[in-house]
């Protein structure tokens, strides 16, 4: 039977092995992998020339519709990310009522009437309901995967409802009860923090360095050791968001060497940037924040020997930042467009990642972690046709024109998708992205 695309001519790259070839795709499946001889005729038929063929990047961390509208993030947003080669999002979502229920069926209709490419939820802790809720959210939503906040004083500037051990501890006990149930921690002792945040202020300082001070390593590392002492206390898969310390995934083997279910998430800001780059002031402020040269080291230690598990930009398109007070500052910067090509340039050109790594990073341990195997995060029969076409050698430089902030314009990176295909359809080719807003589907659904 005639398939409706074929890829041929790739240098097929999956998390365990690659070879020379393609694949076949019908109604948005991939139907054959395999020797370009092997690949049936085609409605239409791409010659990669040779360029790399990778499962398309499953993006498990991100923040849609806080300042700007839901339905306009989901199609400006989205469509950035296709232009990067991701073919996934799952957005970390945050309700103050009471009830997640009625929030995630108007969030997913939102969300399906304008998306370009698939997405999910994971849903935030904010209020002692949302604990006593998770089995009904499960039911009622197929959302599995929770998250509590540390390190944010009462008074923060976006709104969120720290937790306390006790949401924690009770949501762990809920979650190791659910196939698939995980929580997600954002790691950074609050009350410790907050007290160095004061005595920082009070020395008037308003540099991007300050904020990493006034919230040192060390506030993450001590909340990492708490969270990895409840998960092996009560059984329940723990994931550490957005690591920034180099001691992050060294506790995680640590503790999975005792048999704890953990695994760690970096983002790309962590891995390329530090908080005294000179050409970086308060607008680069991130939560955790960027740190030094020592801590990015320890990260990629962690990103070669296997210890990081999975990346995510943390990506939350804010208004545009205002530079005149550090300590009001919001915390957040975009990184859907480059995301794949940072990791590219310093990752796979400049340290020797190799790109079988990088896909279990960017799609296998995602897709595994947040139940979306096996349909998604390889290049198989019967997974969903994600894919990205990548030029290893093609050099552009950075130029942001959408919304929020990004810390690397100007930046020649050498290695950039040139095609995404999201479950068989072409979302992105020829520098730029479809319109065809509203195909995107919820991945986290009712069993």
């Amino acid at each position: 039977m005639k398939a409706d695309l074929v890829i041929h001519n790739a240098r097929v790259v999956s998390h365990d092995r690659e070879f020379h070839g393609g694949v076949a795709v019908r109604d948005g499946v991939i139907v054959e992998r395999g020797a370009d001889d092997a690949l049936p005729d085609a409605t239409r038929r791409i010659d990669a020339g040779g360029l790399v063929l990778m499962p398309g990047v499953i993006d498990p961390h991100c923040h849609l519709g806080v300042n700007y509208p839901y339905p306009e993030d989901m199609r400006t947003e989205t469509a950035a990310a296709a232009s990067g080669g991701v073919t996934t999002v799952l957005l970390y979502i945050r309700n103050l009522q009471p009830s997640y229920l009625p929030f995630y069926a108007e969030r997913r209709a939102l969300g399906e009437a304008n998306a370009l490419i698939d997405f999910g939820f994971h849903f935030g802790i904010q209020r002692e309901e949302h604990v006593h809720e998770i089995p009904a959210i499960v039911e009622a939503t197929g959302v599995r995967s929770f998250k509590c906040y540390f390190g944010y004083e009462v008074d923060n500037p976006i709104g969120i409802v720290p937790a306390t051990d006790g949401w924690v501890y009770a949501a762990m006990r809920i979650l190791k009860d659910i196939p698939g149930g995980v929580l997600s921690v954002h790691c950074e002792n609050t009350q410790i923090a907050t007290w160095l945040k004061h005595e920082m202020i009070a020395t008037g300082r308003q540099d991007l360095g300050a904020y990493t001070e006034s919230r040192p390593a060390f506030c993450e590392v001590e909340t990492i050791r708490r969270m990895l002492f409840l998960a092996e206390r009560t059984g329940c898969p723990l994931h550490l968001v957005h690591t920034s310390v180099g001691m992050g995934p060294v506790l995680a083997a640590e503790a999975r060497a005792r048999g704890v279910d953990v695994t760690v998430e970096t983002c790309q800001h962590y891995l390329t940037r530090t908080c005294y780059d000179a050409d970086l002031d308060m607008r680069a402020k991130i939560s955790p924040p960027l740190r030094d040269r020592t801590e990015l080291e320890g990260l990629w230690d962690g990103m070669l020997n296997g210890n990081v598990y999975s990346l995510g930009t943390d990506h939350v398109p804010f208004f545009p930042k205002k530079g005149e007070d550090l300590w009001r500052e919001a915390p957040g910067v975009v990184s859907f467009p480059w995301e794949l090509s940072l990791m590219l340039h310093f990752g796979v050109h400049q340290r020797g990642l190799p790109l079988s790594r990088l896909v279990q990073v960017n799609s296998y341990n995602p897709a595994r972690r947040f139940g979306l195997w096996p349909r998604k995060g390889a290049i198989d029969i019967g997974f969903d046709a994600d894919l990205v076409l990548v030029d290893l050698e093609a050099e552009r430089t950075v130029e942001h024109r959408g919304k929020g902030t990004c810390i690397y314009d100007g930046w020649t990176l050498k290695g950039w998708p040139v095609m995404t295909v999201a479950r068989g359809e072409v979302v992105y080719e020829d520098g730029a992205a479809s319109e065809d807003y509203g195909r995107g589907r919820c991945v986290t659904v009712p069993a």
